[in-house]
């Protein structure tokens, strides 16, 4: 293998792949990258086995040729080479391979031979979807939010993406809140029988793929008829992903239909005042304590050890006042997350779900379950 790239290029396509790299692996293979030739120049691939992550570099080929390199090594040096041009020669013999770049003439990286790098798996025929970059990219930050960290109930760590129609919708939850989000998807293929069309996408998954999207363009998801992986495209990079096998919770009977005390707000005053009260909530669990009253809200917290601390801020209030607690960070998620000026909260009463949704828009819902206190 012999080359010529760019050093930005390498060091950007390195920085995007290597978040496949996991950094708690048995297998020394997993801790490297793949580079390879390829028609498109140098192409490079990482993978944890879960998720896979694949980008191309433009690159003048004089020779072909395979190898897998340490990770964090190859990226931070890549890093801080500032030149125009960069020069990769391997060794094949003792899969080494030589960068020359500028001031750094002979630096040599010792790596693995390609045979032992693990296959990511091929994509197969079956279900495609092409879906607009900025629609996707904040219909992930809004739903990965409220998917799980505990390992022991897989299912919840995953988001479950659902296709009607053109309607995709996207649902995630811990236990402790929900976030739902629809957006359009244009389909083409097989789309399967009832219930083919459901999928659970780990959400480490999802957060990787809206850091390679830059919000405008189309991305391409791919099933494969066997529903085993999802594959993301955009112009010179691939993510897939192994899908989470299981059951989602049926998520939709816990979105209360109505509310008998709706309240709009404004989006950014409701978060400051939040996010300000919040500072004495955090030896007490988070808790913040809402209440309307003459059409205002006022958000309080009181830890006994640090101090109490109140606000209020203007709001339109129908029906009935409401006394609520929340967890602090919940709420403050979702109103840095809806994308709209204006919030309209729904309540059934102190120990029933709140609903909060951007307001005069149905296509994202966030539940949030109380907290239960005295008031």
């Amino acid at each position: 293998m012999k080359l010529t790239c760019s050093p930005e290029a390498l060091s950007h396509a390195l920085q995007v792949v290597s978040r496949a790299v996991s950094p708690r692996t048995t297998l020394p293979i997993l801790n490297n990258v793949l580079l390879e030739t390829s028609p498109e120049g140098l192409k490079l691939t990482a993978t944890n086995l879960e998720i896979g992550i694949v980008n191309h570099v433009d690159a003048e080929i004089t020779a072909e040729g395979s190898v897998t390199l340490p990770a964090k090594i190859l990226t931070e040096f890549v890093a801080q080479l500032h030149d125009d041009k960069l020069d990769m020669e391997l060794d094949i013999a003792t899969q080494t391979l030589t960068v020359k770049c500028g001031p750094y003439h002979d630096v040599k990286i010792k790596g693995i031979g390609a045979n032992e790098f693990p296959p990511l798996p091929a994509r197969e025929d079956g279900l495609k979807l092409v879906i607009d970059q900025a629609d996707l990219l904040p219909a992930i930050e809004q739903t990965v939010v409220a998917a799980s960290s505990d390992d022991g109930r897989p299912v919840l760590t995953g988001v479950l993406t659902q296709l009607d129609g053109e309607n995709l919708t996207l649902a995630a939850t811990d236990g402790h809140r929900l976030a739902v989000k629809v957006i359009k998807a244009t389909s083409e293929g097989e789309v399967g029988e009832e219930g083919a069309n459901s999928v659970i996408i780990p959400a480490r998954a999802l957060t990787e793929l809206s850091r390679v999207l830059k919000g405008d363009g189309t991305v391409e998801m791919w099933l494969g008829r066997s529903r085993n992986h999802v594959f993301f495209t955009v112009p010179g990079i691939e993510v897939m992903s192994r899908l989470i096998e299981g059951t989602y919770p049926n998520y939709s009977q816990v979105i209360p239909e109505q509310s008998n005390t709706t309240i709009t707000v404004s989006t950014k005053d409701l978060h400051e005042r939040t996010r300000g009260v919040s500072i004495f909530a955090r030896d007490s669990a988070n808790v913040v304590r809402i209440k309307t009253e003459a059409g205002e809200i006022t958000i309080s917290a009181n830890t006994s050890e640090v101090g109490s601390s109140e606000a209020s801020v203007s709001a339109e209030i129908e029906g009935a006042d409401i006394q609520i607690a929340f967890n602090s960070r919940y709420l403050l998620d979702v109103l840095a997350l809806v994308g709209s000026d204006k919030v309209a909260m729904g309540f059934n009463g102190p120990l029933s779900p709140g609903v909060v949704k951007p307001a005069g828009k149905d296509d994202y819902t966030y539940v949030i379950m109380p907290v239960r206190v005295a008031m």
